[in-house]
């Protein structure tokens, strides 16, 4: 008759660490700032249908060029466009695009990088060579050469576009973690139990990875709102709709920067820079709570 090994605590289990970890988090500056202003810029998106002056946000609603004023807040772009319903409109949208390349992004490299690093031998062979193949790949020139392929893509087919290119960098931080969890002695007791490779992958190294993928999932989350501005600033992004970087590819066409129209351009660098910051700081202060180094225990 088969015995089953006692399976030894591990030494920094998720359940175990998971409330104090969190409030941490809640007493962490950088966390707690970045994530208030994110919050608040996503809010501002996600109420842009319900408090935007102007609903259809490409229609002319006055003079073209006009500063800001009681009747348009933010001014009016060159057709005569209310700027403060693109940028509503505009962080949606662009949010939207970021949120879904992140997790693709994130989902790719997770699979790819923790059952390879797990499982070894030549499963870990192909992932990683296919990782270092990616990576050695400039990936914004990939993303110029699609998305001129494509013209013109849909907000759902630009995020996809994006996600299938900013994994690589992720898989192979989780293949790192993957490694150094394979040889724990809770993973060789469930190996002597009888479970298998990737239910060992799953439910024994996934639950101990969950602090270093939220971390990652942020600093994929900035990655790919970079790449979708990108895009979209050079005249490769959706048409007949407007994102943050739509609004600069149209401010820098129609000279709004010869002509100092700053209230055309400058909104959306600003919700640029914030929700690159605070992105930032959300992972600078997830680090400095889930790392043991940074926290000194």
């Amino acid at each position: 008759m088969s015995r089953r090994l006692p399976r030894p605590r591990r030494a920094a289990g998720p359940r175990g660490v998971w409330g104090p970890l969190l409030g941490s988090l809640v007493r962490e500056k950088f966390f707690m700032g970045g994530l208030i202003i994110i919050l608040a810029v996503a809010l501002m998106g996600l109420l842009a249908p319900y408090v935007a002056p102007s609903k259809n946000f490409l229609a002319t609603v006055g003079p073209p060029n006009q500063p800001p004023s009681l009747k348009y807040p933010l001014g009016t772009t060159g057709f005569g466009q209310d700027v403060l319903s693109q940028l509503l409109f505009g962080t949606r949208n662009t949010l939207f695009v970021a949120t879904v390349a992140a997790l693709i992004a994130s989902l790719i490299g997770l699979a790819l990088g923790i059952i390879g690093g797990f499982l070894g031998g030549a499963v870990d062979a192909v992932f990683n060579f296919l990782t270092n193949t990616f990576l050695v790949i400039p990936t914004f020139t990939m993303l110029l050469l699609v998305a001129t392929i494509v013209k013109h893509p849909s907000l759902q087919l630009e995020a996809i576009i994006i996600g299938a290119f900013g994994w690589p960098w992720g898989a192979r931080a989780y293949r790192s973690f993957a490694l150094s969890m394979r040889n724990r002695d809770y993973v060789t007791v469930a190996r002597l139990n009888g479970m298998s490779g990737l239910n060992i992958a799953l439910t024994e190294v996934l639950p101990q990875m969950l602090p270093y993928i939220a971390i990652m999932l942020v600093m994929t989350l900035n990655g790919s709102l970079m790449a979708d501005v990108g895009l979209d600033a050079i005249g490769l992004g959706p048409g007949n709709t407007i994102t943050l970087g739509l609004m600069l590819n149209y401010a820098w066409g129609w000279g709004a920067l010869v002509y100092n129209w700053w209230w055309w351009w400058l909104p959306p660098v600003i919700v640029i820079i914030l929700v690159a910051t605070s992105l930032t700081a959300v992972a600078m202060g997830m680090d400095r709570v889930f790392n043991p180094r940074l926290r000194g225990t």
